[in-house]
Parts: C-alpha cells; structure tokens; sequence
C-alpha cells in the first residue's frame, strides 16, 4: 500500500469504526455529536469485504443503543447492505481521495442491498476520518 494511505488500512479503520461506536467513546467524549448523527442516519447492518484478502468486518447499526463493530460476518449472510473493495480503494475514500459514489460508478466499489444504506456510507466515514489520526511527516 502506497504512503500515502498509510490512515486507511482497512483494520485500523475499522478498529475506529468501533471506537467511533463504542460507549466508552461517550464516556471520553461527551457532547458526542458524531456517533449521534451516525445513529440518526443509519439504521442497519452491514458487512464490508476488503480484497484482496477477503477481510471481512461487520458493522451493526440496528439498535442505538448496541452498536458492533466486529470481524467477520456476524449476520451470517444476512446484513442489510454487503460492500466489496479493495483495500487501496478504502485507503482512497477513507483519505477523501474519491467519494464512495464515484468508487461505485467506476467499479471500484460493489454494493449489494439496501440503496438507501448504501448512500449514506459517506457520513460513516466522514466521522471516521475527524477521528483517525494524521500522519506526521
């Protein structure tokens, strides 16, 4: 992976996905502005597979008060929205490099299920990005 999506290996962003969601970030950050909007505009679940060594990371938005952020499909399958791409890709979107809309219109990102999730990737990572760190130079 180039240097320059040194912020978006797929494990540390989803290891802040988690962080992101977690209630001991409430305790950390109270006027916890983020995961609130997160949980106002998604409601669901999804399963993102990183090529191209099909790592797997789930993410369960169904109940605002119980979100996961896990490895593999918890769903068994059964998520509501299934996103495919590659890690670099990832690093990219994570990086703002391209919008996940755009990754999708080139082929770049594969989506399965519902849409209107889907459109809404972009506010999931938004706020993971204000998160992760910034890379010193």
């Amino acid at each position: 992976m180039e240097a320059n999506h040194c912020r978006g290996s797929s494990s540390r962003i989803f290891l802040y996905f988690h962080s992101l969601l977690s209630n001991n970030w409430l305790v950390i950050h109270p006027l916890h502005t983020h995961r609130h909007n997160l949980l106002l505009v998604l409601k669901g679940s999804v399963v993102f597979t990183i090529t191209p060594d099909d790592k797997v990371y789930s993410l369960d938005l169904s109940s605002p008060t119980d979100c996961k952020v896990a490895e593999g499909d918890i769903f068994d399958g059964k998520a509501d929205l299934k996103v495919t791409c590659s890690e670099e890709v990832m690093g990219k979107m994570i990086n703002k490099e391209i919008q996940p809309q755009q990754a999708f219109m080139k082929g770049m990102l594969k989506i399965k299920g519902k849409m209107n999730l889907a459109m809404k990737l972009t506010a999931v990572l938004a706020a993971t990005r204000k998160k992760l760190p910034t890379p010193k130079l």
